[in-house]
């Protein structure tokens, strides 16, 4: 397999084939050889493993991951960068390259999804989903079929800017991953792993609880990425839970997003304001579950969120919040498409 290239030679390189890094796609470029070594040595990863990597990049983790691993697919959004990686791994014979954005509007992009359910059922890299436009180009480095792998990983370097997403997207696809370990900021990782009570504990943990166990693994300085960020990172280690009601699950997280848009106002003003209902009716639900309305939102316990998901009179009003969001959320594209409208009527193109 090639050597990962020296941050000096990815700059050249990448000069070449006329690219720089793109905020837009949160390209910072993991520069460390030696920490690129430790992720896929605290992934565990080994000849009977399928991993995921999201995020190709110059190809420096991909490469050591297709050194350890059965077979790698790995996914770049960027057009230009899936390109130098693809001339950058040559030769890597277990490599699958994947050109797509991870993310749909819904969770993961349903091609990436097909691709890997019918991989890990019939051991084909085929999609039988149709991807718009284009948007989906599927690159095999291999000489003959696809390897068969018993499990599957996600090992990346996530781009920050939608790294959660990708991550609740992977795990609400119900996909079987044995482990993820994953590089991301390192407030996100700590919101990730934050228990009851920890300072950084909120909305994200709470979802996270119900779908796997998060362990912080390291921290990483920003000085061992290229362009450098403004942030410190770390690398995540989640294990997903085997066994997941995901119809109760979808449940909690409608009533947790409403609700945790007041997580320091009292649990039963946050409720009142989130369901459009009477502070004393909120007060009623609270303590019939066994809660304190006086407490903080972001105090409020695991198992009482779940339960006021739960509730059958609660969970209609829950839908109904959901869909005054998104009439507001829709109300002020409108309006803003309309001003844009009135300012190229009288600003002309240039403004």
């Amino acid at each position: 397999m090639p050597e990962p290239l020296k941050l000096q030679d990815i700059k050249q390189r990448m000069a070449s084939f006329g690219l720089r890094p793109h905020k837009k796609f949160g390209q910072n470029f993991l520069a460390d050889f030696n920490l690129l070594r430790a992720i896929v040595a605290d992934a565990e990863v080994d000849a009977g493993d399928c991993v995921l990597e999201i995020g190709t990049g110059a190809g420096s983790l991909t490469g050591l991951l297709c050194d350890a691993a059965g077979l790698v697919i790995s996914v770049e959004v960027d057009r230009g960068m899936f390109e130098f990686a693809r001339d950058v791994l040559e030769g890597c014979t277990n490599l699958v390259q994947v050109r797509c954005d991870a993310l749909a509007r819904s969770g993961l992009n349903p091609a990436l999804e097909d691709l890997l359910r019918g991989y890990l059922t019939t051991g084909e890299l085929v999609t039988a989903t149709d991807s718009a436009a284009g948007e989906f180009e599927l690159v095999p480095h291999l000489p003959g079929k696809a390897p068969r792998c018993g499990n599957l990983k996600l090992v990346a370097n996530l781009p920050y800017s939608v790294a959660t997403a990708i991550l609740f997207a992977l795990l609400e696809s119900r996909l079987p991953f044995e482990r993820m370990v994953v590089m991301l900021q390192h407030e996100v990782g700590e919101k990730l792993a934050a228990r009851p009570g920890d300072p950084a504990w909120g909305l994200p943990g709470l979802l996270m609880s119900r779908l796997g166990k998060v362990r912080m693994i390291r921290k990483v300085p920003a000085r061992v990425f290229w362009p450098k960020p403004r942030v410190d990172s770390a690398l995540v280690e989640i294990r997903p839970h085997p066994e997941v009601d995901m119809v109760a699950f979808a449940r909690l997280r409608a009533l947790a997003h409403v609700l945790f848009q007041n997580r320091r106002k009292s649990v039963s003003n946050a409720l009142a304001l989130a369901l459009g209902v009477s502070n004393a009716q909120a007060a009623t639900w609270l303590i019939n579950l066994g809660a304190r309305p006086a407490d903080r939102t972001e105090d409020l316990a695991p198992d009482i969120v779940r339960a006021l998901a739960d509730h059958p009179e609660i969970e209609p009003l829950v839908r109904k919040a959901h869909n005054r969001s998104a009439e507001q959320i829709l109300a002020r594209a409108e309006k803003k498409a309309r001003r844009a409208a009135w300012k190229k009527r009288v600003y002309g193109e240039e403004e």
